[in-house]
C-alpha cells in the first residue's frame, strides 16, 4: 500500500523520467533484437547487391510474400505480452510459464499454415501482376524462405515470454548468433564460395533460414533449461495439445493476438501492395524502392521494440493494480518513440546518399535509392508511434478498434492512394513512400485517442 500511495504522490517530471528510464532498461535489447530480424535482410540485400543486377529485387519479391505471413504469424501469437506481463505484474509466476507453452502450441499451428501458403510464393507473384520471369525467380525465394517462418515464430514466442518477464537479453544472445551465421552461410551460398554452388538470392533466403533455426533452437533450450523450471510452469506436464488449461486457457491470449495479428496482415498486405506496385515501374524502380523499404523496415524494428517494451509496462502495471502508472507508460512509451525515431530521421536525411552507399556499389542505383529515402524517411516516426500506440491498447484488453484503425489505414487509404499517385498523379516510387507516411500519420493520431479513451475509463 506505502508504494502505491508514494507512486500516486510523484510529481509529473519525476514520474516521466523514471518510466523513461525503466522503458529504455527493457526497450534496448528488445529493439536490437527485433532488429536483428531484418538486419538478416539487410545483410542478404548489401551482399545480393554486389552479386549482380536485379538479385535484390528477385530477393525483396520473395520476401514481399514471405514477411506479411511471417508478421501476421507472429501477431497472432503477441496476443501473449499482455497476458504474461498481467501475471507476472500480479506475481503468478507458474502462469506466465503455462502462457508461454499455450502461446508455443498456438505458434506452431499458425506458422504450418502459413507455411503452406508462402510456398505458392511462384503463382502469387503472378496472381500480381510480375512477369514470368520474377515470378519464378521470387517463388523460388519464398520456397527457400518458408521453412524458416515457423523457426521465426517459435524465436518471437520465446522471445516474448522472456521479454514479459524482464528478461530481454537471451533473445538479443541469439539472434546475434543467428545473424552471424546467417552473414558467413550468405558468403558461401551466394557466391559459391568454399567448393559451394552458386546460388545467388535463393543462396540467401536458405541461409537465413538455417540462421532462424539455430536461433529457436537456443531459446527453447534455455527456457526449458531454466532454473526452477517447473515452478516456473515450462517443465510440469504439457496438458495436451493446446497447453494447461486446454483451448479455453488460451481464449484472451488468441483474442489479443487475433486483433495484432490481422492488424499487422492488413499493414503488411498495404506494404506488400506498394512492392507490387513498384515491381511494375521497372526494375529500376522496383531495386530503389526496395533498398528504401529495407531501411523502413529495419529501423521499424527499433520502434516494435518500443512497442514490446511499452506494452510490457502497461500489462504490468494493470496486473499491478495501478492504472495510473499504466497511463503514464503508455504516453511515456509514445514521448520516447518520437525523441528516438525524430532523431534517426534527421541523421537519414543528412546521410541519405551515404545510407544508399551501403545496400549497393552502383553509382546509378544509389542516387535512386537515396532520392526515395528522402520521402521515406518521413515513415519512421507516425509509423513507429501507431504500433506503440497500438500495442499500448491491447495491454488494456482492447481488441478490435486496433483493427479497424488499420483496415482504414493501411487498407482503405494507403493502397488506393499509392496507385493514384503513381499511375495519375505523376509520382515514381516516391509516390509509394509518400503514401505510407501519411496513412502511419492517420493511425497515429487515431490510436492515440483510444488510448485517452481507454485510460480515462479506467482512471
Amino acid at each position: 500500500m506505502s508504494q502505491r500511495v508514494s507512486l500516486a504522490d510523484e510529481a509529473i517530471t519525476p514520474k516521466v523520467l523514471r518510466h523513461s528510464r525503466e522503458l529504455l532498461t527493457l526497450a534496448w535489447p528488445v529493439m536490437l533484437s527485433r532488429a536483428g530480424i531484418l538486419i538478416m535482410a539487410f545483410v542478404d540485400i548489401v551482399m545480393l547487391g554486389r552479386y549482380g543486377e536485379g538479385a535484390v529485387g528477385v530477393s525483396n519479391l520473395g520476401l514481399a510474400i514471405f514477411v506479411p505471413f511471417m508478421v501476421v504469424s507472429i501477431g497472432l501469437c503477441s496476443g501473449m505480452i499482455p497476458v504474461i506481463s498481467r501475471a507476472y505484474g500480479a506475481g503468478d509466476w507458474r502462469e506466465c510459464g503455462h502462457g508461454w507453452r499455450r502461446a508455443l502450441s498456438w505458434g506452431v499451428f499458425v506458422s504450418i499454415f502459413a507455411m503452406i501458403i508462402v510456398w505458392h510464393g511462384e503463382n502469387w507473384l503472378r496472381l500480381f501482376g510480375q512477369t514470368e520471369d520474377l515470378s519464378v525467380q521470387g517463388g523460388a525465394v519464398a520456397i527457400a524462405l518458408a521453412p524458416g517462418l515457423l523457426a521465426q515464430v517459435l524465436y518471437a514466442v520465446c522471445a516474448f515470454y522472456l521479454e514479459s518477464t524482464g528478461r530481454p537479453f537471451p533473445a538479443l544472445g541469439a539472434m546475434v548468433i543467428a545473424n552471424l551465421v546467417n552473414a558467413a552461410l550468405n558468403w558461401v551460398m551466394i557466391f559459391g564460395n568454399l567448393g559451394f554452388p552458386e546460388t545467388g538470392a535463393v543462396g540467401a533466403a536458405i541461409a537465413s533460414t538455417i540462421a532462424r533455426f539455430i536461433a529457436a533452437g537456443l531459446l527453447i533450450a534455455l527456457i526449458l533449461g531454466q532454473r526452477d523450471a517447473i515452478a516456473a510452469g515450462v517443465r510440469d506436464g504439457w496438458h495436451g495439445v493446446w497447453g494447461p488449461g486446454g483451448w479455453r486457457a488460451g481464449v484472451m491470449m488468441r483474442k489479443l493476438g487475433a486483433s495484432a495479428g490481422l492488424s499487422n496482415g492488413f499493414e503488411t498486405i498495404g506494404f506488400a501492395a506498394m512492392m507490387m506496385m513498384a515491381g511494375t515501374l521497372g526494375i529500376a524502380a522496383l531495386d530503389a524502392y526496395s533498398i528504401s523499404h529495407n531501411l523502413v523496415s529495419t529501423v521499424f524494428m527499433i520502434g516494435l521494440g518500443l512497442s514490446v517494451a511499452t506494452g510490457v509496462r502497461v500489462g504490468q502495471a494493470i496486473g499491478a493494480g495501478q492504472p495510473r502508472e499504466a497511463t503514464v507508460a503508455g504516453w511515456t512509451g509514445m514521448l520516447v518513440t518520437f525523441t528516438v525515431m525524430g532523431a534517426i530521421m534527421v541523421l537519414i536525411l543528412i546521410f541519405r546518399e551515404s545510407a544508399a552507399g551501403i545496400y549497393t556499389n552502383d553509382p546509378e542505383l544509389a542516387a535512386r535509392a537515396a532520392v526515395v529515402m528522402g520521402v521515406a524517411a518521413f515513415i519512421f516516426v507516425p509509423d513507429t508511434l501507431q504500433v506503440v500506440m497500438g500495442q499500448a491498447n491491447r495491454a488494456l484488453g482492447d481488441a478490435w478498434v486496433p483493427l479497424a484503425v488499420y483496415v482504414l489505414s493501411f487498407v482503405v487509404l494507403m493502397i488506393p492512394l499509392g496507385w493514384w499517385l503513381v499511375t495519375h498523379g505523376g509520382w515514381d516510387e516516391r509516390g509509394l513512400a509518400l503514401s505510407i507516411a501519411v496513412s502511419c500519420a492517420l493511425a497515429t493520431v487515431l490510436m492515440a485517442w483510444r488510448f485517452q479513451v481507454l485510460t480515462r475509463t479506467l482512471r
